[in-house]
């Protein structure tokens, strides 16, 4: 770990948990931390490719946890987020494009991720991210609130209403429903870094992926939350807890309790009937974290 002295800031960031569902290699989702800087990502691939050009079980499994590593590798007190991702992207182009075909020869387009940091840079707390994951958080008034625009919740809800009017409809399974449903995905992922609050990374040299920052003070005792929307299902899914409560219990009970409410609910419902949902089980992974000063 880099020393307090070495990064010239009086602050650290201490992660009280780390969790990630499933704990493979398959899980697409990235959560890490160190002392000055938090990061969080939520990977997906093309719908149905079926193929993979890395030698994980998808190739966002893979574009995750090279990003990270990347990231870590080079970031410094000094460096600006944005100029990062950007630059980690075009190491990743090249190391993607090295990995050559499928052994099938299948055209398989690269994967994305959502990405959100959090950064101690001085005496200064730097928040970004681009996409659908989300971070809460306390703010001066000890508030629970949440950061970033995700234009892709709304996006998911079209697809969500073709499939369950699909099944009415048909009285199809789930399964072929969400067969069905493929072209108003691809139609979504097709938006994305060209739809505002759709912005992703992607393994792409000179990609820009806009990422929305914001700036505080860094303050002692300071709780924080990321996760990805598998793991927020808890909340906009299956409603079991408001995003306050959430967050309450995360920091009170543990990640683990809120895992186990979730998975539950998933196995009471194997159809998705009385919870919509395109994907019926989705990787969960979560960081709770504080500031000290």
């Amino acid at each position: 770990m880099t020393s307090r002295e070495t990064l010239g800031r009086s602050a650290n960031l201490k992660v009280i948990e780390r969790l990630g569902d499933p704990d493979t290699d398959a899980n697409a989702d990235w959560v890490e931390g160190r002392a000055d800087c938090v990061l969080w990502m939520d990977g997906a691939v093309p719908v149905n490719s079926g193929t993979t050009r890395s030698d994980y079980s998808s190739d966002a499994a893979w574009l995750v946890r090279r990003f990270a590593r990347n990231f870590f590798e080079h970031l410094t007190p000094e460096c600006d987020t944005q100029t990062l991702v950007a630059e980690v992207q075009g190491v990743l182009a090249e190391e993607f494009a090295g990995l050559g075909q499928t052994r099938a020869n299948a055209v398989v387009g690269p994967p994305f991720a959502c990405f959100g940091a959090a950064r101690l840079i001085g005496e200064t707390l730097e928040l970004t991210n681009a996409g659908d994951c989300v971070l809460l958080y306390e703010d001066a008034a000890g508030r629970v609130v949440s950061f970033g625009y995700s234009a892709v919740s709304a996006l998911e809800r079209r697809a969500t209403d073709f499939l369950i009017d699909f099944k009415v409809r048909t009285g199809a399974s789930h399964t072929d429903a969400l067969q069905a449903t493929v072209p108003a995905i691809l139609d979504n992922v097709a938006q994305r870094n060209r739809l505002f609050g759709y912005d992703v990374v992607e393994p792409i040299a000179g990609l820009t992926t806009q990422l929305e920052r914001v700036l505080m003070p860094a303050r002692s005792g300071q709780r924080l939350l990321a996760m990805s929307d598998g793991f927020f299902r808890a909340v906009d899914t299956y409603r079991l807890l408001s995003s306050e409560e959430l967050f309450e219990t995360a920091f009170r009970d543990g990640l683990g309790a809120i895992l186990a409410a979730l998975r539950s609910a998933e196995e009471q419902d194997p159809e998705a009937r009385a919870w919509p949902r395109l994907k019926l089980r989705d990787d969960a992974s979560a960081i709770a974290f504080v500031v000290e000063t």
